[in-house]
């Protein structure tokens, strides 16, 4: 030993060596400082939304009540469309009656031109026939006047007692069959000029009452194709605006149906990304454990590591197997020290602090604490802290798919894995409040 205090037979000591050792502290510190922040300061994300069974349900029901409505629209527009087909081709076929009705107009129409035109030419032949007449009754009474004038005895004795001799008496033959000819002769055009009369009026009768039949039977034929044609129409637009109306309905329950498909998709998609974020989530926290528990058995404990608290210490050298563990992560003080009490009382390695869960749990805000045991050991340690559960501010322990808050176990539902059911670990959540002094723990 030297005077100065120094060692002998080692190096002496540069300036350098303060400084090197001042790096290497500052170095320690900040890797320190990272450990410490990093979880407080690196919050796990919320979990998405997850629509329940009754949502999914609700969704899906209504998506088969508007498909079920719609099919129903669909069944009554085929039908209306079948009804419009025939409102249409029962329109056509009055439509061609219609035109056949035209014709048969226009035909009567030009026979009742025809018979107009006889009903004038008959007039004409009327006239006419009246016009002989007076010639032929002219001529009569101007035969029956010269004969009176004259005193002609045309009969048999005038002709004998009127004859002066045999030559005379020819002559007055001959004269009295020629006047008998003449008579007979007006007379003859009299009464044929009389029956062409009565012929040219009944020919004219008939045809004029033949064009007023013709004429009559077309127009009430027009009216019935025109009345047809109209009520064939109407029959046919009133199963188009059924049809069009039906159609509106069924655009608007076609509009519903998208949206209801779409919302529905959006809410299986939302529970599926749930369930991937559970199952990704529960693989994260698995892994986290099993690091947990092989850095636990792989790093002996510090030499330096900090002494733990007071109440621990109390309890004796069995519940101070190691004071600082900050693989738990930020969990509160008195969370800290109830686990270590309990890690060191009953020898446990691998325990889990803060971290993300896919549902509801005291992890996220670090008022939880898993400890991974056999069955004997966490049935022992599950028993210390519910015995306990005042002073280490314990809420409820969970183990093998059983709860227990202070008023015995109560079975849960089976959550589909062995993590999920607490089959390997001890689950202890904390009040968010320390509880009594940690001296008077005893298990």
């Amino acid at each position: 030993m030297r005077v100065d205090g120094r060692p002998t037979g080692g190096p002496a000591p540069t300036v350098e060596d303060p400084v090197r050792r001042t790096a290497v502290i500052v170095v320690a510190l900040l890797i320190a400082l990272l450990a410490t922040t990093a979880p407080a300061s690196a919050q796990p994300p919320p979990p998405p939304p997850n629509p329940s069974d009754g949502q999914l349900g609700a969704s899906r029901e209504a998506v088969l009540a508007r498909a079920a409505e719609l099919g129903r629209l669909s069944g009554i527009a085929a039908e209306l469309d079948a009804q419009a087909a025939e409102a249409r081709a029962a329109l056509d076929q009055r439509r061609e009656e219609a035109f056949q009705r035209l014709l048969e107009q226009r035909a009567a129409q030009d026979a009742a031109d025809a018979a107009t035109a006889r009903v004038d030419a008959a007039r004409v032949e009327s006239a006419a026939a009246v016009s002989a007449i007076d010639v032929a009754q002219a001529r009569l009474d101007a035969f029956a006047t010269s004969t009176y004038q004259q005193t002609l005895d045309l009969g048999p004795l005038g002709l004998l007692t009127s004859a002066e001799n045999p030559a005379d008496l020819v002559e007055r033959a001959e004269l009295t069959a020629l006047v008998a000819g003449e008579q007979l002769r007006a007379l003859d055009a009299l009464q044929r000029a009389r029956i062409g009369r009565a012929n040219a009026e009944s020919t004219a009768r008939a045809a004029e009452e033949d064009a007023q039949a013709r004429r009559a039977e077309a127009e009430r034929s027009s009216a019935a194709a025109e009345q047809a044609v109209a009520s064939a129409t109407a029959a046919a637009d009133e199963q188009q605006a059924r049809l069009q109306e039906l159609d509106g309905r069924r655009a608007q329950v076609e509009v519903e149906l998208a949206g209801l498909r779409t919302a529905d998709q959006g809410l299986r998609e939302q529970r599926g990304q749930y369930e991937a974020y559970q199952q990704r989530v529960a693989r994260e926290a698995e892994e986290a454990r099993r690091r947990a528990a092989q850095a636990a058995a792989a790093d002996p404990p510090p030499t330096d590591a900090p002494r733990a608290g007071p109440g621990v210490a109390a309890l004796g050298p069995q519940y101070t197997c190691r004071a600082g563990v900050p693989r738990w992560g930020p969990v509160k003080p008195w969370v800290s020290e109830a686990g270590q009490l309990l890690r060191c009382r009953f020898g446990i390695g691998s325990v889990g602090g803060v971290g993300p869960r896919p549902n509801v749990s005291d992890h996220p805000v670090g008022l939880a604490l898993d400890f991974f045991v056999d069955r004997p050991t966490g049935d022992a340690m599950a028993d210390c802290a519910l015995r306990n559960r005042g002073v280490l501010a314990i809420k409820y322990v969970i183990f093998r798919q059983r709860i227990n808050s202070g008023s015995g176990w109560r079975q849960m539902e089976d959550r589909g894995s062995l993590v999920a059911n607490h089959m390997e670990h001890v689950h202890i959540s904390f009040e968010d409040r320390p509880g009594g002094s940690l001296a008077s723990v005893a298990c």
